[in-house]
């Protein structure tokens, strides 16, 4: 991808709430870092289906349920403070470096959960770019702490501050 499209996708990339047919909005989030490594680096720590705590602080561990590592195995994965989210890896494309993944159950107000983590050269810098959409539980008359912003916002703080130290391992700091 050329540099003039990644800004492109990068300002396409902003946070946005959709409604679908039935009025149920679907949120969208995308958060990106861009690092001084290669392509190949980047994905190497970011793709680590058995240990996300690797680089997402957030997470404590991993736990493979089932199919190891290939498409369609299944993850525990624990936060800090406890709670564990069980999430199924949908798709791995080595060559364009990108994964799909999707929560399977959370602990999170958030339902149809489906996110993608690439990582995209841009001009001697690579981009580490991770994208989600979903809906909020709370379908009809949210309080503020479960309308579509409160979502955004959860879902976007988690992933710049996994992304803020994804660098640190990226870069070898």
């Amino acid at each position: 991808m050329k540099p003039r499209n990644i800004s492109l996708a990068l300002l396409a990339a902003l946070p946005s709430a959709v409604h679908a047919e039935d009025g149920w909005p679907r949120l969208n989030i995308h958060e990106s870092i861009t690092v001084e490594a290669t392509p190949a680096r980047a994905f190497e720590v970011v793709s680590r289906w058995d240990a996300l705590q690797s680089w997402c602080p957030a997470f404590v561990s991993t736990e493979i349920r089932s199919g190891g590592t290939a498409v369609g195995s299944v993850r525990a994965i624990m936060l800090n403070n406890g709670p564990t989210f069980t999430e199924e890896l949908l798709a791995v494309d080595q060559k364009a470096l990108s994964y799909r993944y999707r929560i399977i159950e959370s602990p999170l107000p958030i339902v149809d959960y489906v996110s993608t983590v690439k990582v995209l050269e841009a001009g001697g810098k690579t981009h580490v770019v991770w994208s989600s959409s979903y809906k909020r539980r709370a379908r009809d008359k949210p309080t503020p702490e479960q309308n579509d912003a409160a979502m955004l916002s959860l879902v976007g703080g988690l992933y710049k501050a996994c992304l803020a130290n994804a660098r640190k391992g990226i870069e070898g700091r």
